[in-house]
């Protein structure tokens, strides 16, 4: 396949499923990912509600296919665009497809152009069944095109009246990513990383294109993915790099872990109990008042526990069951709790937590849901003790897929960290833990 810039791709437009008034915008995005040699909308012109298209079609040299309704309620024209794409495809004049369509019609025919090796582009709107939108490489909303067509109206209005650029991006058009996407975004950058934690944009952009193919940093209002990232300052931090070229610069990325409290103070909480205490103040012995107060304060207690006594003789005794119950219940869920106490000493590999060569390249260990119970509910720096050394190492919590611990190569290095040994996992307070190679 030839280079990124020089790819030929084939534009397909269903003209049922997209306005004349962003093909520019469209056309203008297609040139990011190569050059347009076949450009084609299908449709049935002698419909009345083509007749705008005819303009645009002359200005951007788009070709248009006949495709007459013969029966109504059936789309004729998806039919037409499959048959051409196949066609192209097997006359081999392009490395890819562009499909501008928001119908799930066309999601078979974007697998089957894939299989075949060739880079397939969707271009719909954000109603896009998530089966056309997950079988493309890349899904851009078209609702995109919307919002740079307002800011730059916005921005020749602030131009005509103000000697100052407009700003990068548009405030008004920023939305918050969502959970699930941020979560993916971490564990991309996690993915990516070196052993310091830092990922080069470039690679995390290129990788979480291929896990959420409809992801564009413009759907939150940030022109550039590296803005994005700036703006959740609480959740990345980000370094500029010089290269070789003076004008250029490289972004890296590196996920924001927060210490917890108890790293403030490493000496575990037991010991203070040993310290010396402190020179009590003397203290005045008891006095024959004190005494005699102790002594109605227990008279009275008796004479309040005797009564509750009474008072519970003369209820009936069906009474007595709900109190039994409730006991019985109490001490059911204690030693449920009791149970449910995690170990604090387990033994690597177990079933699906085995090192991997994955694992030893990147200096790290897998936590898997049998581990989960021994670490903590977030991301944080743990203190994990090898070998008499202490090290301090990235936990990274995932939810509900596994969460990474990130030795380092020192630490991995002075574990003997290797595929398939065997490690003995002790858990000595909330963030500390000791690792012990047991193969050795």
């Amino acid at each position: 396949m030839a280079e990124h810039g020089d790819l030929q791709i084939a534009i397909l437009i269903d003209a049922d499923n997209v306005s004349y008034r962003k093909i520019e915008e469209i056309l203008n995005e297609v040139k990011r990912y190569g050059i347009p040699t076949i450009k084609r909308i299908y449709g049935d012109w002698t419909n009345p509600y083509v007749e705008k298209w005819k303009d645009k079609l002359l200005t951007h040299a788009i070709t248009p296919i006949q495709q007459y309704s013969y029966t109504q309620g059936k789309n004729s024209t998806d039919s037409a665009l499959i048959i051409d794409a196949m066609d192209i495809l097997h006359s081999d004049r392009v490395d890819g497809f562009c499909i501008v369509s928001s119908d799930s019609d066309f999601t078979r025919l974007a697998t089957r152009l894939r299989e075949s090796g060739k880079l397939v582009i969707g271009i719909g709107e954000k109603k896009t069944p998530k089966p056309f939108i997950a079988s493309c490489d890349k899904f851009i909303y078209v609702e995109i095109f919307e919002k740079n067509q307002k800011k730059e109206t916005v921005t020749k209005k602030k131009q005509q009246n103000q000697p100052k650029p407009a700003p990068v991006d548009n405030p008004a058009s920023i939305a918050v990513l969502d959970e699930e996407t941020l979560e993916l975004l971490k564990d991309t950058v996690d993915d990516t990383a070196d052993e310091n934690g830092w990922a080069f944009l470039g690679e995390i952009g290129s990788l979480f294109n291929k896990r959420k193919p409809d992801f564009d940093a413009r759907n939150y209002g940030y022109d550039k993915m590296s803005h994005l990232f700036k703006a959740y300052k609480e959740d990345f931090e980000i370094e500029e790099r010089n290269t070789d070229k003076s004008r250029i610069k490289h972004y890296y990325i590196r996920n924001i872990i927060k210490r917890p409290l108890a790293m403030a103070s490493p000496a575990p909480a037991a010991e203070t109990e040993h310290k010396t205490p402190s020179t009590p103040t003397p203290s005045v012995p008891p006095t024959e008042t004190a005494a005699k107060t102790a002594n109605q304060n227990n008279r009275k207690k008796g004479r309040q526990e005797k009564k509750r006594q009474d008072k519970t003789s003369s209820e009936p005794i069906q009474n007595e069951a709900p109190k039994v119950q409730e006991i019985q219940e109490q001490k059911a869920e204690s030693q449920a709790s009791t149970l449910q106490t995690p170990p604090t000493n387990m033994l690597f590999p177990s079933e699906g937590n085995k090192i991997t060569a994955d694992d030893v390249k990147k200096s790290q260990i897998r936590i898997t849901k049998e581990f989960k119970p021994l670490f903590p509910t977030k991301s944080q720096k743990l203190r994990i003790m090898i070998n008499a050394g202490e090290y301090e190492c990235n936990f990274t919590y995932r939810g509900r897929g596994f969460h990474v611990l990130k030795l380092g190569k020192e630490a991995a290095t002075q574990l003997g960290l290797a595929e398939g040994i065997q490690i003995q996992l002790i858990k000595l307070n909330e963030v500390s833990f000791s690792l012990q190679n047991k193969s050795v």
